[in-house]
């Protein structure tokens, strides 16, 4: 575990996030990319909490640490899958902060551009 006085705190978030990504097992983080992919054609702007339902709708299991879920949507942002709109006020149940990112999809294909 990294100490909170020699690194910001940003720099400490980070550093959990990208530690929770590397420790998940390849075949969770398979099947969450290909769902993600799914679920981000159809869908131009969603909440992690609203991914993350729709993963466990289609049967995955709980990752080793729910930290994960969190790790996996950076992992969406890096890779340019999705790109932060703005805050919204939550709409999924269990969360429990005023705040959520809400993300715009890269891979949305609305019946207009087809």
């Amino acid at each position: 575990m990294v100490e909170l006085d020699t690194i910001s705190r940003h720099d400490f978030i980070n550093s959990e996030i990208n530690r929770a990504h590397e420790n998940e097992k390849s075949q969770w983080k398979k099947d969450y990319y290909s769902s993600a992919a799914t679920y981000l054609s159809s869908h131009e702007y969603m909440e992690g909490g609203k991914l993350c339902a729709y993963c466990r709708n289609l049967g995955m299991g709980e990752p080793h640490h729910h930290n994960v879920w969190g790790a996996m949507l950076n992992s969406l942002r890096k890779m340019g899958w999705i790109t932060k709109a703005g805050m919204v006020e939550p709409t999924t149940k269990h969360t429990h902060i005023n705040a959520v990112c809400q993300w715009k999809s890269n891979l949305f294909e609305s019946l207009e551009k087809a």
